[in-house]
């Protein structure tokens, strides 16, 4: 490394030149005799001394002579510095690598590297980088010598874009599927600002664009001869794609052929049909191949069915029977009009009665499936479950399951029971007829004349039949079946429950309702008033001014949900809705439900009912 001496005597200074960074011991030899750096003469400069020169002349040699050169030489390499990119090779976006641990970096650390990257790329072009709060950084186009809205600051921005791009970190994507948003070290864009402005295009620019616009045309040109190129190359492929196409469908007709020539069909008399106890049906369905569905029940990811065999399809040869495991998804007519579900439950007799049972109900249900055995020389291979399809839409494996000639199904109900709640269908039936007889509305019973049909319907019902699931279960007619069930849901708004209810001011009442918290409360009230009204979104609301037990003062709350009231102050028993446990000298008190299990309220209403005590007010179910 070369260093030259300069004596200034205008400032009584010594300054020393080096044509590059001095070592470190340097330097720090430097400082401890009282030299400092100038970053404007980028030289290290002390006031005249002994210690000084002795310092100077073992670093020079006595050497002064060679300081304009040095001096030359760096203001060379200030100028090869100061060089700028041309407009078309700033915009050219060709990657940039970005460490995890600059990533990792605060925003305002990233937003600094950005500004210094920017503003030395496009040094005519004023740029604000700044962090206006954590985690977000603003990026803005403030001015340039550019037209807003020219291909060349578009080419700025597109630049820009990708570079903070760059800088950006995802740890943890986003959810389309929920509410989560994605986690990243910040958020921000590039945006030209709304108080933009163009400086000065000096002739050095215009040539600049005209070089742009040059590049870019070339750039254009040789992008249209790629697209048509890779054009070329895809009409060419998808040539050998439909050759392979019509190659393989010419095979799968030969397939299906081989399938229809070598298969026997076996329809099955009801007398013949059996069960195939305990299939394993995969949970991904709708595979192509028998393999598929092997792979997923070797995986665990099966459930176990029960399948009554309606038809059988013998194969006579192991090749149709490969083409056939392995065209799953193609049609046949053998397999139209096959597959469903169906239960021997004497609850269901439509799937009317099916969709108005709880869930906890529902679980209770046996169902079977309709299939098709699949066999080759007599023995069993798999079934299939079409669903009324024309192709095997679910497949069955068999190599576990047992082969029934019948089941039997355990009813809920028993035989009795049944008989009788058919008896109290057919009255009524009876009942219904009578009342659409003397409201002489035969046509317009369930739609424009329902509120009428359903008043006249409880009235009738009140001395002679207490309607329950159970009875409407075994309605022969669906339209009568579909009506009851709704009168049995039905019930008349809060405001028209709390109009016809005749409650007086005064009045004690006890309030029971499950909280927003998911639990039933108890609220013993003397009631004021009620006026009907809007809350929230609710449009069907009441608002209830009462003094709460123990209380002094009015007290009021909007309802505009599922309540039940009783006149008169009434206790419920914690045993109605909750279980009791001795241990170790502890009462351990569980709830029989969920919180929110609307079962609840079938539990109060039964325990009241029991002591002949019926709610004023109830928003949940009619009772009859």
């Amino acid at each position: 490394m070369s260093v030259a001496m300069k004596i200034n005597e205008e400032l009584n200074g010594i300054e020393l030149y080096f044509d590059g960074k001095p070592e470190a011991a340097v330097r720090n030899d430097l400082k401890s005799h009282g030299y400092r750096f100038s970053s404007y003469k980028s030289c290290w400069y002390a006031k005249q001394s002994e210690k000084a020169f002795k310092v100077a002349d073992k670093l020079t040699n006595n050497n002064v002579t060679e300081i304009a050169a040095l001096v030359n030489e760096k203001a060379v390499k200030k100028q090869v510095k100061k060089e700028t990119l041309s407009l078309w090779d700033a915009t050219q976006w060709e990657g940039l690598e970005v460490s995890q641990s600059v990533k990792d970096q605060d925003a305002k650390e990233i937003a600094k590297e950005i500004r210094a990257h920017v503003r030395k790329r496009f040094p005519n072009i004023k740029f604000s980088v700044r962090v206006p709060y954590y985690g977000r950084i603003s990026f803005d186009i403030k001015s340039s010598p550019f037209e807003k809205g020219s291909t060349y600051l578009n080419a700025v921005k597109t630049y820009c874009v990708n570079l903070l791009d760059a800088y950006r970190h995802c740890y943890s994507a986003a959810d389309s599927y929920t509410d989560y948003a994605g986690s990243y070290n910040f958020n921000g864009w590039v945006e030209i600002c709304w108080e933009y402005t163009q400086t000065e295009v000096t002739e050095e620019v215009k040539k600049d664009m005209a070089d742009f616009d040059a590049k870019l045309a070339v750039h254009e040109q040789a992008e249209e001869e790629r697209k048509e190129a890779e054009f070329q190359e895809y009409m060419k492929q998808q040539e050998i794609r439909n050759a392979e196409y019509k190659k393989q469908q010419e095979e799968e007709k030969k397939q299906v052929e081989n399938i229809y020539s070598s298969i026997e069909v076996k329809e099955l008399e009801e007398n013949e049909q059996y069960f195939v106890i305990g299939s394993e049906f995969a949970d991904l369905n709708k595979n192509c191949t028998l393999d598929q569905y092997k792979e997923e029940v070797e995986k665990g990811a099966y459930s176990l069915e029960d399948v009554r065999i309606e038809k059988e399809i013998h194969f006579n040869s192991l090749e149709a029977l490969e083409n056939f495991s392995n065209m799953l998804l193609n049609d046949f007519d053998f397999l139209a009009n096959t597959g469903g579900s169906y239960t021997e439950d004497t609850r269901i007799n439509s799937m009317t009665d099916f969709y108005n049972m709880s869930d906890y109900i529902r679980t209770s249900v046996k169902w079977f499936l309709k299939g098709v055995a699949i066999y080759f020389n007599n023995e069993l291979q798999f079934v299939v479950d079409c669903q009324g399809y024309d192709y095997a839409r679910y497949v069955g494996l068999t190599s576990n399951a047992k082969i029934e000639k019948s089941v039997t199904v355990e009813q809920v109900q028993s035989q009795e029971e049944n008989t009788e709640y058919k008896l109290q269908a057919d009255t009524l039936a009876d009942i219904s007829t009578s009342v659409i007889d003397e409201l002489d509305i035969r046509t317009t019973w369930s739609t424009d004349n329902w509120n009428e049909y359903k008043e006249a319907m409880k009235d009738k019902l009140k001395n002679k039949l207490k309607l329950t699931k159970e009875i409407i279960q075994q309605l022969d007619i669906e339209e009568l079946k579909a009506a009851m069930y709704r009168l049995l849901q039905e019930v008349d708004g809060i405001q028209d429950q709390f109009t016809n209810a005749d409650i007086q001011q005064g009045e004690k009442l006890t309030l029971i309702y499950i909280s927003d918290f998911g639990s039933i409360v108890t609220n013993r009230i003397t009631f004021d008033s009620v006026t009907n009204s809007k809350y929230a979104q609710y449009d069907n609301a009441i608002k209830l001014t009462f003094t709460p037990e123990k209380k002094r003062k009015l007290h009021y709350k909007y309802f505009y949900s599922t309540m039940l009231v009783y006149k008169g102050w009434v206790s419920l028993p914690k045993s109605v809705l909750h279980e009791e446990e001795q241990r170790n000298g502890f009462t351990i008190t569980k709830s029989k439900y969920h919180s929110c299990d609307n079962r609840q309220y079938d539990e109060i209403l039964y325990y009241f009912e029991q002591q002949d005590i019926v709610p004023v007010i109830n928003t949940y179910k009619p009772r009859f």
